[in-house]
């Protein structure tokens, strides 16, 4: 059959269906629904939109550092647990500049013999690539390295800290056997030319003396607001005349007390940066004068006991009160009601003087 009469086929039979009145109803019943269906989805509202929202996120870093317990600023607790090295630098004309004071954590200052100051800095927080002049030891700065229980430098001593420093149990790192841990600066001529690094120290140290050390250290607080720190400060340290009696100079930005020697700003070898403690403390004591075993000029100061103190923070001077218990114990510092000083984070400058003498404060 061709497709011509199929077609004509199929349309005869449609037309016979449609003139069955069954068939034309379910016809006409499927036609109106599907109408129906094709009306009520095109009139149904549109379905909304799910918009997804990315938000970013934020990546919160927990701070994992702690307060220091020699300068009060947030550190790393591996460096808190660093070995304290304290060492002897010189205050002669001839030993300035010195090297490596500015990153000094805990700095004395206190009168050697004829006058002459000397200087016990104590290294944590900062590392040093470079502390000198190194001098010789005394019986006072063995006494304040005992109480941070810290590594002591120096080179040589008075007989009189020698013998002390193995009965007393001194960490010690005299150069004389340590010569490999310090050298000599060409450019200035000896005893004023010894050096040495807080690296260094450490490495002379290590194996030989525990790791850490084991002190309290000092309390600290916040800076006094802007607001509430005066328009200028100044006050002079009388040890024994002009070329040793410092002046510290507030600066009201920074709250650090500049500091000068001799008419002139007291700097840095290396770095030329001003020397700018943000606490001064200044003990007075008792000192007397004589000769060791060995007839060598010594200055004796009661580093243990206690008695008056002045320390100078925010721009402000504070009366109080020094106390030491034992050659090994930590000095405790306090205000006149008792309270223990608090000071501000970062370096401390802590000036011993004799009783009588004198701090002027404008």
């Amino acid at each position: 059959m061709s497709v011509m009469a199929k077609v004509k086929k199929f349309f005869s039979q449609l037309k016979k269906l449609f003139k069955n009145k069954y068939f034309l109803l379910i016809f006409s019943v499927l036609v109106i629904a599907g109408g129906v269906l094709i009306y009520l989805a095109l009139a149904a509202p549109a379905k909304p939109t799910i918009e997804t929202i990315i938000h970013p996120t934020t990546t919160t870093t927990k701070d994992n550092r702690i307060t220091s317990k020699l300068m009060g600023i947030k550190v790393d607790p591996a460096v808190n647990d660093r070995k304290i090295v304290a060492v002897v630098v010189e205050n002669h004309p001839d030993a300035r500049p010195q090297s490596g004071l500015d990153k000094a954590s805990i700095v004395y200052e206190t009168i050697a013999e004829g006058g002459i100051t000397r200087f016990l800095a104590f290294y944590q927080e900062n590392e040093a690539a470079e502390i000198g002049p190194v001098r010789s030891a005394r019986t006072y700065f063995v006494d304040w390295a005992l109480e941070y229980d810290a590594l002591f430098a120096h080179v040589g001593g008075n007989v009189d800290a020698l013998d002390e420093i193995g009965p007393l149990g001194v960490q010690d790192i005299n150069q004389f056997f340590n010569a490999n841990y310090f050298w000599r600066d060409n450019s200035r001529y000896a005893p004023h030319n010894v050096y040495t690094t807080t690296d260094k120290l450490r490495a002379a140290g290590a194996g030989k003396y525990p790791a850490t050390s084991d002190f309290k250290g000092l309390d600290f607080k916040s800076d006094a607001p802007l607001a509430e720190r005066p328009q200028t400060a100044s006050l002079t340290v009388h040890f024994s005349g002009y070329e040793y009696d410092p002046t510290y100079t507030y600066d009201r930005n920074t709250n650090t007390w500049l500091r000068s020697l001799a008419g002139a700003p007291f700097k840095d070898k290396v770095t030329g940066a001003q020397i700018a403690p943000k606490n001064v403390a200044v003990e007075f004591t008792s000192f007397s004068y004589g000769f060791t075993r060995y007839n060598e000029s010594t200055t004796h100061i009661g580093t243990v006991g206690s008695g008056r103190a002045l320390f100078y923070i925010d721009g402000q001077q504070v009366e109080g009160t020094w106390e030491k218990a034992d050659r090994k114990s930590q000095t405790v510092f306090k205000d006149l009601a008792g309270n223990e000083i608090k000071f501000d984070p970062g370096q401390t400058w802590i000036e011993v003087i004799p009783d009588g003498n004198t701090v002027d404060f404008r």
